[in-house]
């Protein structure tokens, strides 16, 4: 995404939504505006916590965000994993060890949030998001057939909807 504004002068939210394949990555400056939205993924396998966070601590760094948002692993809805269980709990340790705030939402925050626009599956939130943030148009998922695995850019799309959970709560 091309950068229109200086991503230091202004309140930066970076959220993150881990998944079995990195994290997807949003940093926002308020609900509907983006500095950036991306994947981040490691190209061997096994995904170690290692290298993620290591990763991690760049963008922190580059961005310097004022809050850190992330997914609730053990919230109402979520399906998360072992390694990203521990893979969350080091990004919250490291974000407050640099001084950083931390706020959890749930996917049930999430769908609560979005319910006001009539989504809950995740394919009609990021229509609802792509409406109302058009540089993601261009990433806009297909619906997929229940054959298919979820798209790559779809991780992009958690993470935009946890840092509007965040506003929508913070105000």
């Amino acid at each position: 995404m091309g950068q229109t504004t200086d991503k230091r002068n202004s309140h930066v939210v970076l959220a993150i939504f881990a998944n079995g394949r990195g994290f997807g990555l949003a940093v926002m400056k308020d609900a509907l505006s983006l500095i950036d939205a991306y994947m981040v993924t490691l190209k061997y396998r096994p995904v170690a916590n290692k290298h993620l966070i290591e990763k991690l601590k760049e963008k922190i760094d580059y961005y310097k965000p004022d809050v850190v948002i992330l997914e609730e692993p053990t919230g109402y809805g979520s399906r998360k994993g072992k390694r990203v269980h521990k893979f969350i709990d080091s990004v919250r340790q490291h974000t407050k060890s640099v001084g950083l705030k931390v706020y959890s939402y749930s996917r049930n925050d999430i769908r609560f949030v979005f319910s006001n626009f009539n989504a809950s599956s995740k394919f009609e939130i990021a229509n609802v998001i792509c409406e109302n943030i058009p540089e993601l148009e261009k990433r806009r998922p297909e619906k997929r057939k229940y054959y298919q695995s979820e798209q790559y850019s779809m991780s992009i799309f958690d993470a935009v909807s946890l840092g509007i959970t965040h506003y929508y709560h913070s105000e």
